[in-house]
């Protein structure tokens, strides 16, 4: 599943901010405002502005909600907390093709950056769920001691895990030895 860079980003944005709350350890990794600068830069957001504490506690907020997402298997609860979270920053969806390419931009310019942040993520998160019918690929890894959650564009949909190097090979390096126990060999 493929997904074009006006989706891509903001999903990949979602994922990384919820990501940034360590769930299955309980360790904030979001600590300050340099590092909530560096995750809203990686996604190439332009921030118009220095972020402070205000803007942490803010997308922190927005961390909360978007978390709900992912831990809710129910695909109307996720569309109603998506578009619940469109209508509370007076989201009105335009197609525009200011930078000569035609996307969707879904609050007038000047719009603070977090209320920018809060419509766009969820309009990507409802995007995955409409190309999906469905929302079965927002999910969370499936690995012991990993909370972290992540959108499967595999192309048959059956990824589960967060990263196939990490929580991937871990699992199933402790799946080898529970099968083998003496080391050798199957």
């Amino acid at each position: 599943m493929e997904f074009d860079t006006y989706i891509s980003g903001p999903m990949l944005t979602a994922v990384d901010l919820v990501n940034s709350y360590d769930a299955a350890r309980d360790a904030e990794l979001l600590t300050d405002a340099a590092a909530l600068t560096e995750l809203l830069r990686r996604h190439e957001w332009m921030l118009g502005e220095l972020l402070d504490d205000r803007h942490l506690t803010r997308f922190r907020a927005l961390r909360q909600q978007l978390r709900r997402v992912f831990d809710t298997q129910v695909t109307p609860d996720r569309v109603a907390a998506l578009n619940a979270m469109l209508t509370k920053v007076s989201a009105a969806p335009q197609l525009t093709d200011h930078d000569g390419t035609w996307h969707w931009h879904y609050l007038p310019r000047g719009a603070a950056l977090i209320d920018r942040a809060t419509a766009n993520c969820a309009a990507a998160l409802l995007g995955v769920i409409v190309r999906d019918n469905g929302s079965s690929r927002l999910r969370t890894c499936a690995a012991d001691g990993c909370a972290n959650v992540f959108v499967d564009a595999s192309r048959n949909g059956k990824r589960r895990f967060c990263d196939s190097r990490s929580c991937g090979n871990r699992v199933h390096a402790a799946a080898y030895r529970a099968r083998n126990p003496g080391g050798q060999p199957s």
